[in-house]
């Protein structure tokens, strides 16, 4: 082959580079801005508690989350850590928490308050969190003296902290590691004696709520995808059964949950039309059978672990993911899981590593700067990844002259 042949093969993938570059400098930077709803993008993260716990820097927590641009945070408040008995606060925890929201407030981000613990002067059991009596509504039983002090303890987070509008009450009582009798491991609720148990803590933990400040609305406590998302379905029908059944206090589902709330997790899978859309409008299906259409929902948990799924990969799936929101004009947050890595020393089974968009060094990971990028109202990050992979080949530019492509594209630098 002459000169002039290797020229042009040299020249085709030049061409085709510089029309890909020029598309997205002329076209992309005006078609790819997306518009999404500010409400949509919120975060998880026990702020308040691990301040406390782990010295946190508080500074350095909300300095994330205003560069991040969230408008929702999802933050724990344990009643273990926040109360001392159903009416008395933690001065401690209560006064970091303020300080949390009187910040976080003025950046105008909305704050969720979330308890799915029950501590020991709740229950009478010790040392385990997620126990609860096993369930007897006789008058004077020991179960129902514990939905009393747990109506009792809500009122007092409600009233003592009335600038949280929304209160998730629980945290995935679908399965059996956050609700199981005394003698956990030995045995386990059936999914039944679950179901039958949430719908009481719904009820008495939205009365209390309600009683301590009836501006705020209480949020079904996030159910997990057990075995996959289809068996959120499920758990969320029994819990209408029970409420149309007319053998609790009420039959209306406002005076138990006036937000839908679950967590959609797929693991380590990409989210699609068949494993994602599909499955969570099955889900709200059933809320339309029940006479629930018009109620939010909330995915108060979603993300993945960079422990077993690359950051490159969680990047994509994260960006996959707000796109594929659009299909779910009922959804108005999903609060990604979390904002930072736990610390080592504190990482167990209802604590795994790997979920932080922020590393424990305060180092942004990809999933960060894709998640900013569509608070912005941009989808070049997508832009960015395909010349992070096209550059690959030795024909095209390095992965470092890719990144700075990015870099201007998104910064102007």
């Amino acid at each position: 082959m002459n000169w002039r042949g290797w020229l042009v093969i040299l020249l085709i993938p030049t061409i085709i580079l510089g029309s890909i570059l020029f598309y997205i400098i002329i076209y992309a930077g005006q078609t790819s801005k997306r518009i999404y709803r500010s409400e949509l993008f919120g975060i998880c993260e026990p702020i308040t508690a691990r301040h406390v716990w782990e010295n946190l820097s508080l500074q350095q927590s909300f300095e994330a989350l205003q560069s991040l641009g969230v408008k929702r945070l999802r933050e724990w408040t344990w009643m273990s850590a926040l109360l001392v008995n159903p009416t008395t606060l933690n001065q401690t925890f209560a006064e970091t928490l303020n300080h949390v929201l009187s910040t976080i407030t003025a950046y105008n981000i909305t704050v969720m308050g979330m308890a799915h613990d029950f501590p020991s002067w709740m229950t009478g059991i010790d040392v385990d969190l997620q126990t609860v009596p096993r369930r007897d509504t006789a008058p004077g039983s020991e179960y129902m003296k514990f939905l009393e002090k747990y109506r009792e303890s809500w009122k007092t987070l409600a009233t003592a902290f009335p600038s949280i509008t929304f209160w998730e009450i629980g945290n995935e009582f679908n399965i059996n590691e956050f609700l199981h009798p005394p003698d956990f491991h030995k045995s386990n609720f059936s999914l039944q004696e679950k179901a039958d148990i949430t719908t009481d803590l719904l009820y008495y933990g939205s009365l209390g709520v309600h009683e301590g400040n009836p501006k705020a609305k209480t949020v079904l406590g996030g159910l997990a995808p057990d075995p996959d998302i289809n068996g959120i379905a499920v758990f969320l029908e029994k819990l209408y059964m029970n409420i149309k059944s007319g053998k609790w206090p009420s039959t209306d589902p406002d005076d138990y949950f006036q937000v839908a709330c679950w967590h959609p997790y797929l693991r380590q899978e990409k989210p699609a039309e068949s494993n994602w859309v599909r499955p969570n409008k099955a889900v709200y299906n059933v809320m339309e059978r029940y006479g629930d259409s018009n109620k939010p929902v909330f995915f108060s948990e979603f993300g993945y672990s960079d422990n077993d799924t690359s950051q490159e990969n969680i990047s994509n799936y994260l960006l996959k993911a707000f796109q594929l929101a659009s299909a779910f004009p009922w959804l108005e947050t999903i609060c990604w899981f979390r904002l930072i890595d736990p610390s080592p020393e504190s990482v167990n089974e209802n604590n795994p590593p790997g979920y932080g968009l922020i590393s424990t060094d305060w180092t942004w990971k990809p999933a960060a700067y894709a998640y900013q990028s569509l608070i912005k109202g941009r989808d070049d990050f997508h832009w960015a990844n395909f010349l992070l992979n096209v550059a690959e080949t030795p024909v095209y530019p390095s992965k470092d002259s890719a990144n700075k492509i990015y870099l201007f594209l998104e910064y102007g630098f």
